[in-house]
């Protein structure tokens, strides 16, 4: 698994040698999200009033080999810095290399079902599902077209997962003492040929803790697999995630099974219907999380109109507990 890390600093290596860049270019972009959200069970009281936004600011230039580099730095609501990445382009003409925190390939996949605003989880509940090292600095290779084949390799590597994004260079990111957890993820996806409209993809995902004061070790496994078939304006999709996380003699396993599919009305109008069902299991507990949702989206140039009804039955894993939620909501890019 370590080579994925010797590969993609070499690739590196390749890139920059002898090299110069060409100027370059900076931008910012970003998005707002205002909406009305409102249930039972849960959030009976408060202001259901809310809002989201995101800048993002990008630069790009050129090396004289071709390669190309950007660089990406998204800005939280409270405007301070989050995540990041640098990315080198068509490296020896074969793939993308990223130092990065925005995101993991198998966190990219956890569901791909087809849905016309959120996924049936996003209102509402808690699930455990495959999410690998999302959130983390890595160092991620990237193969768009395997082989010729139309199917994308994606690759990342972490030594110490969980430790949030770079800091300071010449400094170590996160806490640096007490565990060692590397992680790598990888995954697979691509259109099968000769079936017009069929996507598949599998990922998985592996870490260990080793605790130095002794306190045992922790791993955690992962891996997903989809389907999704289009045809005219009709989406449909199977998914299926396993996350296993073992504690010294303690085992808990997540099952999930996610079904979806999608209606496109018109070139702005879309619908759809979703599910998951979330099994989880371990020495002392064995019960089901059941989500069902409805979505609608409109598009207006570049505004959007969302609205997504939910319910959840024995939510975040709690016997008899009953949560549904209801949410409209405006989204502007800009």
């Amino acid at each position: 698994m370590k080579n994925i890390t010797k590969v993609g600093l070499s690739a590196l290596a390749g890139a920059l040698a002898i090299t110069s860049a060409n100027a370059g270019e900076m931008s910012m972009s970003g998005s707002m999200e205002a909406s009305y959200t409102k249930g039972s069970g849960y959030k009976t009281t408060g202001n259901p009033l809310g809002m989201d936004k995101e800048l993002s600011v990008t630069g790009s230039t050129e090396l004289d080999n071709g390669t190309t580099v950007s660089y990406k730095q998204t800005v939280s609501d409270a405007f301070g810095f989050n995540d990041s990445e640098l990315v080198f382009g068509n490296v020896m003409g074969m793939a993308d290399v990223a130092l990065t925190s925005t995101g993991s390939p198998l966190s990219a996949i956890d569901d791909v079902t087809p849905t016309a605003f959120e996924e049936a989880n996003a209102l509402l509940g808690s699930i455990d599902d495959v999410n690998g090292m999302d959130g983390t600095y890595g160092i991620r290779v990237t193969m768009a077209d395997v082989l010729g084949s139309g199917f994308k390799l994606d690759a990342m590597y972490s030594t110490d997962v969980g430790s949030g994004d770079a800091q300071a260079d010449n400094s170590s990111s996160g806490e640096t003492g007490g565990t060692s957890d590397s992680g790598t993820e990888i995954t697979l996806t691509g259109s099968v040929p000769m079936v017009e409209g069929l996507d598949v993809g599998v990922g998985v995902y592996e870490q260990e803790t080793d605790s130095v004061s002794g306190a045992g070790t922790y791993h955690a496994d992962e891996g997903t697999a989809y389907i999704k078939y289009s045809t005219g304006p009709v989406s449909v999709g199977y998914q299926k995630g396993v996350v296993v996380n073992s504690a010294g003699s303690e085992e808990t396993q997540y099952v999930n099974d996610y079904i979806g599919i999608s209606y496109k009305i018109s070139d702005d109008l879309s619908i759809s219907y979703n599910e998951i069902e979330s099994r989880k299991s371990n020495n002392s507990t064995d019960i089901d999380q059941d989500f069902d949702s409805i979505s609608l989206s409109y598009s207006m140039g570049g505004m959007t109109l969302n609205i997504a009804d939910s319910d959840v039955s024995n939510a975040s894993y709690t016997s008899g507990r009953a949560v549904d939620a209801t949410s409209v909501s405006l989204a502007i890019a800009f």
